[in-house]
């Protein structure tokens, strides 16, 4: 095999469906969304879409349930509901704020569904999310990462085992916080917030991935940046793990032109992934694997710009994962499971760690 025909190689090239509606034989699907602002409303709609019959939104904050106000944000045909309802759930997803996610993770755990998927991050500390690790029914819960359901990072992960060592990966993942959620004061959001927002925490997907595709860090150094929005959490963080390989990671929202991508070297060559571009890039020096040459080959991965797509597939692969629907149809991606969730959170607490310090902190959870 030739380096650029590694691409062509790989299983994942082959085209993903669009998630299509679901059945079931004998009843139903059911599912329900415990919050409903503009994440929980867009679960909503995205397993309406699936074809999830019976949905049922559980708002935190009950003056959302107005016809008015959820007019515009989820079908009508959703039923909002002040509790779990007596019927068995297929799919519960956890889509409130941070500071509440291990507290409404142990509520919908003790009703019993077939699955949960719990939005990121697990919690503000790792620590704090331990009590759902020692959960019998631990291995229900999928942690909330659509980065893993782009076609362009499943591919990186298929061909990255064949392209030898490792030598180094640089990890970036930049946007302009203010122009996140318009018509809002950036600055009133969770996102400023200390205790429970910061860059780390919001792009902990960022923090995921990298770790998904390298391995874990068992320690780490990393630099915090303040001063540019003037809120009090962090607004960037550059964390570097490992010796070989090296990882670096650069998270910030102070850059108003969006950046989202990792290139990884090896001993053969490189392979990269825009996950803004939406496309994978694998480059090879004139000393590689095809003697006297020297080039780049590309596959782009359109359908992977669609959030809802995305989201669909993680919502499938959930599904498919507890044997709730037979199809095997996102056999190509990787969920997170409960462990890996509080994983990247327990990097983003030795990274906090590691910039007061200014030292080398152990990734504990």
């Amino acid at each position: 095999m030739t380096f650029s025909s590694y691409l062509d190689d790989s299983k994942v090239m082959a085209s993903v469906a669009t998630p299509a509606a679901l059945t079931q034989a004998g009843r139903p699907l059911r599912a329900l969304v415990r919050g409903t602002g503009s994440i929980g409303a867009r679960h909503l709609r995205v397993l309406r879409s699936l074809g999830v019959e019976q949905l049922f939104a559980w708002p935190v904050r009950p003056a959302s349930s107005a016809p008015a106000a959820r007019a515009a944000d989820y079908p009508a045909s959703v039923q909002v509901v002040q509790g779990y309802p007596d019927e068995p759930l297929d799919l519960v997803i956890i889509a409130t704020d941070t500071n509440r996610h291990v507290a409404d993770a142990l509520e919908a755990l003790e009703h019993s569904p077939t699955s949960i998927l719990l939005e990121k991050p697990v919690a503000p500390s790792a620590e704090d999310a331990r009590i759902l690790l020692d959960h019998p029914r631990a291995n229900t819960i999928t942690v909330s990462a659509p980065l893993r359901f782009h076609q362009g990072l499943a591919l990186t992960a298929d061909v990255l085992p064949r392209l030898g060592r490792v030598t180094s990966a640089q990890v970036v993942s930049q946007s302009w916080l203010p122009s996140w959620r318009p018509g809002r004061d950036f600055r009133s959001s969770y996102s400023a917030r200390k205790d429970d927002g910061g860059v780390l925490r919001d792009l902990v997907h960022d923090i995921d991935y990298p770790a998904m595709l390298l391995g874990a860090p068992a320690s780490l150094k990393a630099t915090l940046g303040h001063g540019i929005l003037g809120i009090e959490a962090e607004e960037a963080a550059d964390v570097l793990w490992g010796d070989a390989p090296c990882v670096h990671l650069r998270l910030d929202y102070v850059t108003p032109v969006k950046t989202r991508s990792i290139r990884i070297a090896t001993e053969q060559g490189a392979i990269g992934w825009d996950a803004v571009r939406n496309e994978v890039t694998l480059d090879w020096p004139a000393s590689g694997a095809e003697p006297g040459s020297a080039g780049s080959v590309r596959a782009a991965f359109p359908a992977d710009a669609d959030v809802d797509v995305v989201l669909a597939r993680q919502s499938l692969a959930v599904l498919e994962r507890a044997g709730t629907v037979p199809s095997r149809a996102m056999d190509i991606f990787s969920p997170a499971g409960l462990a890996e969730g509080l994983l990247a959170v327990a990097i983003c607490d030795a990274a906090r760690l590691a910039s007061a310090t200014g030292g080398t902190e152990k990734v504990l959870w």
